[in-house]
């Protein structure tokens, strides 16, 4: 009887250590995490996205963006934190108030215009006005072009203004702002290895065959930190889209 009460007790210290690591290291991959991402428990953050780019109404948001807001969603509520869900039209005129999330490239989100002309001088994003797709991105020299049903790219970056960082998905489709927000959620650990809690950082992933894997299918393209956080490139003319016939002949 003795030695059964001394293995009870020894299994109960055991399983009270376990516990108590378990705990601790909860808390501290938590601290982490509300470090990388500059959220508190209970403090609000801004959850900016952009309309749906072929919709006339102002409120109408594309379904893939709906879910690249879950995924944010879920990362502010894992935090503690509160997420405000705004639409880029009624963004408040201020910065670093908060931390922010914006989603949405500038076809369809003021928000990420101002901040890249703010924020990120290298980037470019370039739209030929037809057919509502951002056509490439061009970062300091570096030129990233979606290719149809083939691949397409989206920007990962966090300015750090103030205290409180700004997180912008920018995709050339709805599908990878999605992609963004999945990469973001399970490799901030990764991220927050390298850069720190307060180190700006601008990534371009490449989302691959996207018609047969939706947003699953990412990888890392290009750290264009530098290029992206440095002056503006040179404007560079833009080829208008072709015509039909254009096709046919050849001519331009």
């Amino acid at each position: 009887m003795r030695d059964l009460g001394i293995n009870l007790v020894a299994s109960v210290l055991a399983a009270a250590a376990a516990w108590l690591v378990q705990r601790v290291v909860a808390r501290r991959r938590l601290a982490r995490m509300r470090g990388f991402f500059g959220l508190r428990a209970g403090v609000p953050s801004l959850l900016i996205v952009g309309k749906h780019w072929s919709s006339p109404r102002v409120a109408s948001v594309h379904r893939n963006d709906v879910a690249a807001l879950v995924e944010l969603g879920a990362i502010v509520k894992e935090c503690g934190a509160r997420a405000d869900v705004v639409p880029a039209a009624e963004a408040p005129k201020e910065l670093g108030k908060v931390t922010e999330f914006c989603v949405g490239s500038t076809e369809s989100n003021s928000r990420t215009t101002a901040h890249l002309a703010a924020l990120l001088p290298g980037v470019r994003v370039v739209t030929y006005g037809e057919g509502g797709d951002p056509v490439p991105f061009i970062v300091g020299e570096e030129r990233f072009e979606r290719q149809p049903h083939r691949e397409a790219y989206v920007l990962v970056a966090r300015a750090v203004p103030t205290a409180h960082p700004i997180f912008l998905l920018i995709g050339q489709t709805s599908l990878s702002n999605l992609a963004a927000a999945r990469y973001l959620a399970g490799n901030h650990q990764e991220l927050r290895r390298s850069y720190g809690d307060q180190s700006p950082f601008c990534l371009v992933l490449r989302v691959r065959q996207p018609q047969a894997y939706g947003p699953d299918l990412v990888e890392l393209a290009a750290d264009v930190t530098a290029a992206a956080f440095g002056d503006p490139p040179p404007a560079a003319p833009v080829p208008s889209p072709r015509r039909p016939w254009q096709f046919l002949t050849g001519r331009r």
